[in-house]
């Protein structure tokens, strides 16, 4: 009896030992799929995704909420592989198992019904694409959650109107989808652009000439803002949140700073939003060394202590995590562009024509002398010292 019973405890602690590790590999496994399909290695992802739903399915059963996650993604990964019938089906078992366990009145819900109604219009079955995306818009204006899922999920209804040729349905859908879009992600954003081709489709389809004529001007000065940048009306940055409120203008101002010449219209109103934004900003920070202290004290080099500004967000806003020696050197190599493309206006500077010379002469000896720099920053913060502007930055312009 006493022998039964150790070996009942030893089966069970290998039970416990196997749940446990399954779990953690499932963990693992998760990550790295994410991974995978994020990098677009959707073969892979979906060989990882598939060997976590075997393992969650052992560990969980078919009906786990985590089990359903997992088909939802592998749907994804059909779909990237123009597996449409797949997807498909695999779409179908998730929106059904959640439906029966869960429920059918919530978000969750309402994105399953949205993938599988893509997936049905990848298959021509554009019937029950509508009668999918019809459920699924029903159930985000029920709770109006005004995000970017709820716009992309009108988004992809409009479409399916527009291939029913219901063009009324879809320039509403559409219109809404794109200030939803807007509201959440700007409209310098790859989606809304995107989602933009399609309203000015939508528009020319009902005879509203002069809505195309309108989208196709928007465009194009989105397209030129996002290559170029523009100056956003000026704010009072008080807080670190309202700083971050407005990343995505300090981004698109700073781009503008550097892309225009110091006599360019509203060059003088794009300083002050630089200089304000970047003094406030935890997202930022900006190296302020001996050689900087040096130029940067020197009045008529204010316009370009601010192109210096510029140049830091716009490596801050774009890397991540942020590197202070590449942001220091890129910075630098940035702002004597700006410099290059200026100088016949301010006049020379001596220590810019100095970088200009060691690059000129071997672009390492430019990059040694950066990292030199750098080092010796470091080396007086490390030791509590620090370097003060006192000139303002004030753009004249």
């Amino acid at each position: 009896m006493k022998k039964t019973l150790i070996t009942l405890m030893l089966l069970a602690m290998t039970a416990v030992a196997w749940s446990q590790d399954n779990k953690v590999r499932i963990a693992e496994l998760d990550s790295i799929g994410i991974m995978q399909f994020n990098n677009q290695q959707y073969d892979e992802a979906l060989t990882t995704f598939q060997q976590e739903l075997s393992l969650i399915q052992q560990e969980y059963g078919e009906n786990d909420s985590l089990y359903v996650d997992d088909l939802a993604v592998i749907s994804r990964c059909y779909f990237r592989q123009k597996a449409y019938k797949k997807a498909l089906e695999t779409g179908l078992k998730a929106a059904e198992i959640y439906g029966n366990h869960y429920s059918k009145d919530n978000v969750y819900y309402a994105n399953l019904l949205d993938n599988v109604s893509l997936y049905y219009s990848s298959v021509d079955d554009l019937a029950n694409a509508e009668k999918y995306s019809d459920e699924a818009v029903k159930i985000y204006y029920k709770y109006f959650t005004n995000d970017r899922h709820m716009g992309g999920t009108l988004a992809h209804a409009a479409e399916i109107k527009y291939s029913l040729d219901k063009f009324a349905e879809a320039v509403a859908l559409q219109e809404h989808a794109l200030t939803l879009i807007e509201n959440d992600e700007g409209v310098h954003s790859d989606h809304y652009l995107n989602e933009l081709k399609y309203m000015k489709m939508y528009y020319d389809e009902v005879g509203n000439a002069a809505k195309v004529e309108e989208m196709e001007a928007l465009e194009a000065q989105l397209k030129d803002e996002m290559e170029h940048g523009f100056v956003p009306p000026l704010v009072e940055f008080k807080t670190a949140e309202k700083c971050r409120e407005h990343n995505e203008d300090a981004y698109y101002c700073s781009l503008y700073y550097l892309n225009h010449y110091l006599n360019a219209d509203k060059m003088g109103q794009a300083a002050q939003y630089i200089q304000s934004w970047s003094m406030s900003s935890p997202d930022v920070m900006m190296i302020f060394g001996e050689p900087e202290a040096k130029w940067g004290n020197e009045p008529k080099n204010a316009v370009y202590m601010i192109a210096y500004m510029a140049a830091c967000t716009k490596f801050a806003l774009t890397h991540e995590p942020v590197d202070p020696l590449e942001q220091y050197m890129s910075a630098i190599i940035d702002m004597v562009n700006y410099y290059s493309a200026n100088k016949e206006l301010t006049g020379e500077v001596e220590a810019f024509e100095e970088y200009i010379n060691l690059f000129n002469k071997d672009p390492k000896k430019l990059t040694d002398r950066l990292e030199k720099d750098y080092a010796a920053f470091q080396k007086a913060s490390d030791k509590g010292k620090t370097t003060k502007l006192t000139t303002s930055t004030e753009s004249e312009q």
